[in-house]
């Protein structure tokens, strides 16, 4: 064998919450960092790697002067290496507060004289493609991915090896596609190979001493490298002090390097930093490849575990946004309420999404404790971004109710751009007016505007058109009392109160639009419903074509539950494992919603609404609600289901069967699917941030999915699992993907509730994607809108 050196890579893989509480691993990490500091002064030779700059923050927080100092010297000594990544995170965090908390930590290291020039994570899947563009606006060019193939797999079609990841923007980050966290334990180098994992070579059964294993192993492994044709000299080897999650700093690593190179053997072991591994990379000379698009990740599907707390954090995130756009100085809300949100919405977007068991044992209090712990970030971020929100409303002219003064509202466009929205306010009575129209105060005249009802009274709708940035307050003007209906010559219902007569249909869709039980229809949509199948044609009037795609087995928003039964033999646990990268088995359970009944609920004069009952699996109540505005071409869709608990694994599925090339709105990039990916990458699902838009050369489709981030692509069905390269075509079935329990360790084992999930629909005439996803986040997010009492007017 030539000669090969192992670059050994020290670190604590930050799974945050999955072996127990958030807070216990903070003060267990800020720990292994005062540790390692002793470790130093005892060991010179002895190197660390902070996995997640999360750690490094949090250690500093709490360090004396002569910790931070000692610390200081570590990393400029060599002994500490830095990683810019702040957590091992998901898809989930927006592009925003990504940034705003990268920033922080950048402006932290620079004020210490402390660059981090690469980053480093583990465990995860993949990263939206945008995230290269984050990390070099950071002054970050080197990334360091420790892949954890468990349902999911390395892209490039191969692992340990290098490539430069061209961002959207143009950067150049260089990458390191690496291996399991813990082969070096696994290996045998931190004598704490506990269990067969990525080698699988049987080797933990033989009756030899743990260090003639590893010194096998250790041969093996680099004998294999050289013998696939791997081309350099020296490979990264990252390691624990145990061969598990969150684990202390070991000396013994050393130890055992001492007495391996004693052998005299080929292979040379070198604890080292991450900056030592990619400065060697950067000298060796060796020719790397470019490629460009999105790392998508095999581990999203995790957010689809908690669907409600997951809109509980979208929510949150969008109220942050807003802020930041209508106070961007920060001279308005509260600094320590604008930081709390970052933090918080940072925080839950880390990878982990419950204790280690959760799906054996449900009822242990461990399981249940973890996963009110990580609800609690989402909570906090909501906490903070309402005071932060609420703050804003009240500087911008918000007041209490009063019964002393005169009701007005106002509606603010936080974007860079016009929307047309509907204001909506929930009420409990109009404050002294029975009989009114809405005044724009501004020009004074009239607005259209629609009544609609809640649990505790009247929620008035207003038509509103807003320039960027622009200001509108309405206020009611009363009118005298309408004079009093009768009997008269033609009456549009029977006594009975139905309104199904076809001459009163014909006339309201000649005054904008109505619904039967088939049809919904106006100037822009006509929706036609068919009994079991659902929502069969969304016809689009302004172009004059049908927006389901041809051959799509499903009708629009049709739900699909699927369920898989265990086998004889298997656990909760095994139903899940044996499935791999499918999230699903030949013999799992797919039941369609089933469209029964059709319920017209409101027409008024700024929208209709129906509602569609589908009798499904798993579930007591299911429907489908359909807003069509008149006054804009926008479809407003809310899906409620009463879903019931279910410990085996299943998934949850809304129909997108829309026709056009597919576009993703992901963190700080857009990009097709199955098209801008890197090869090898996962082409099933993906997490978007604001929605999709299925483009034509006619016109574009934005459908937004503000509750929901997954997105299933191809078939429901089992299937070998094809790679981005393998020819999937961009165009095909697509859904999103509600909810699921499928992971067999931290997933939440039940998804039972009630629940109410909201899209959008929109047509769009421009065939620029990044201003039809800028139109996607106004939708999403909405409008700054609120109530003011102001003094009465005399007259």
């Amino acid at each position: 064998m030539k000669p090969f050196t192992l670059y050994l890579l020290h670190s604590s893989h930050t799974d945050v919450g999955y072996t127990d509480t958030q807070e216990k691993m903070k003060f267990h990490h800020v720990a292994f960092i005062r540790e390692v500091l002793g470790l130093i002064e005892h060991e010179p030779r002895f190197k660390w790697n902070c996995e997640s700059y999360w750690c490094v923050e949090q250690f500093l927080k709490e360090a004396t002067p002569e910790e931070t100092q000692a610390f200081v010297r570590a990393v400029k000594k060599g002994n500490i290496g830095l990683s810019a990544s702040y957590l091992n995170l998901t898809d989930l965090v927006p592009e925003y507060v990504h940034q705003g908390i990268m920033d922080a930590c950048t402006a932290q290291r620079a004020a210490l004289g402390i660059p981090a020039r690469s980053a480093m994570t583990a465990d995860v899947n993949g990263y939206s493609w945008g995230f290269a563009d984050i990390l070099a606006q950071q002054g970050v060019t080197r990334l360091m991915s420790s892949i954890h193939t468990h349902h999911g797999y390395h892209p490039l079609f191969r692992k340990q090896t290098p490539f430069y990841w061209e961002s959207p923007k143009g950067h150049r980050i260089l990458c390191w596609n690496g291996d399991h966290y813990n082969l070096g334990n696994e290996l045998g180098i931190a004598q704490a190979a506990w269990f067969e994992y990525t080698l699988q070579d049987g080797m933990s059964f033989e009756p030899l001493p743990d260090f003639e294993k590893a010194v096998r192993r250790i041969d093996a492994y680099a004998e294999t490298l050289q013998a696939q044709g791997y081309s350099l000299d020296f490979a990264p080897v990252c390691l624990s002090g145990n061969m598990t999650d969150n684990s202390p700093p070991s000396l013994r690593i050393l130890d055992f390097i001492d007495r391996y190179q004693s052998l005299g053997k080929a292979v040379t072991l070198k604890m080292a930093t991450l900056d030592e591994f990619f400065d060697a990379l950067e000298k060796s000379g060796a020719s790397i490849p470019a490629y460009r698009g999105d790392w998508t990740d095999w581990w999203a599907d995790g957010v689809g575990s908690t669907p409600a707390d997951v809109m509980q954090y979208r929510a949150s995130a969008r109220s942050y946004h807003i802020v930041q756009k209508l106070d961007p100085e920060g001279s308005i809300t509260p600094a320590s309420a604008r930081q709390a949100a970052l933090y918080n919405l940072m925080f839950y977007g880390e990878h982990t999404w419950g204790y280690s068991s959760s799906i054996t044992e449900p009822f242990h209090p461990q399981v249940n404790n973890l996963d009110q712990w990580k609800r609690l970030y989402a909570l906090k971020a909501c906490e903070s971004a309402t005071i932060a929100r609420e703050a804003l409303q009240r500087a911008m002219g918000e007041t209490a109710i009063s019964l002393h003064r005169e009701l007005t509202f106002c509606a603010v466009n936080p974007h860079d751009e016009p929307v047309q929205e509907i204001f909506r306010q929930d009420l409990e009575h109009f404050y002294g007016h029975e009989h009114f129209t809405v005044v724009d105060e501004a020009t004074g005249k009239e607005v259209p505007f629609q009544l609609s009802r809640y649990s505790r009274g009247p929620e008035i709708c207003i038509e509103l058109t807003l320039a960027p940035k622009e200001k509108k307050k309405f206020r009611l003007q009363e009118q005298p009392r309408p004079a009093l209906p009768s009997a008269g010559l033609k009456a549009p219902t029977g006594i009975e109160g139905v309104d199904d007569l076809n001459w009163h249909v014909e006339q309201q869709l000649a005054e904008g639009g109505c619904a039967t039980c088939d049809w919904l229809e106006n100037q822009f949509y006509k929706i036609t419903f068919t009994p079991e199948q659902g929502i069969t044609s969304v016809f689009d009037k302004l172009h004059g074509r049908e927006l389901i795609a041809e051959g799509r087995p499903y009708g629009a928003f049709t739900p699909i539950y699927e369920v898989t039964e265990r086998d004889i033999g298997e656990d909760y646990l095994f139903v899940r494992r044996n499935m791999g990268r499918n999230r699903k088995a030949a013999r799992t359970h797919r039941c369609p919603g089933v469209l029964y009944d059709v319920r017209v609920l409101e027409n008024g004069a700024l929208y209709t609404r129906v509602e569609l009952k589908y009798r499904i699996d798993g579930a007591k109540e299911c429907s489908v609600i359909l807003t069509a505005f008149k006054f804009c071409p926008r479809l407003d869709v809310d899906f409620r289901i009463h879903k019931q608990s279910v410990w085996e694994p299943e998934n949850l599925y809304l129909s997108l069967p829309f026709e056009g090339e597919v576009w993703l709105d992901k963190t700080a990039a857009q990009m097709r699917p199955r098209v801008d990916q890197l090869p090898g990458t996962c082409i099933d699902f993906y997490a978007v941030q604001n929605g999709l838009v299925f483009r034509k050369e006619e016109s574009s489709l934005i459908v937004t999915t503000p509750d929901v981030p997954l997105v299933w692509m191809g078939t429901l069905r089992p299937h070998p699992i094809r790679l981005m390269g393998e020819g999937a075509p961009n165009a095909d079935e697509t859904y999103s993907w509600v909810m699921n329990n499928f992971w067999e360790t931290n997933f939440k084992a039940s998804l039972g509730g009630f629940y109410q999930f909201h899209y959008s629909l929109e047509l769009s005439d421009t065939q620029d994607v990044q201003a039809a996803f800028r139109k996607a986040e106004a939708l999403c997010e909405g409008v700054l809108s609120f109530y003011r009492f102001e003094e009465k007017k005399e007259g």
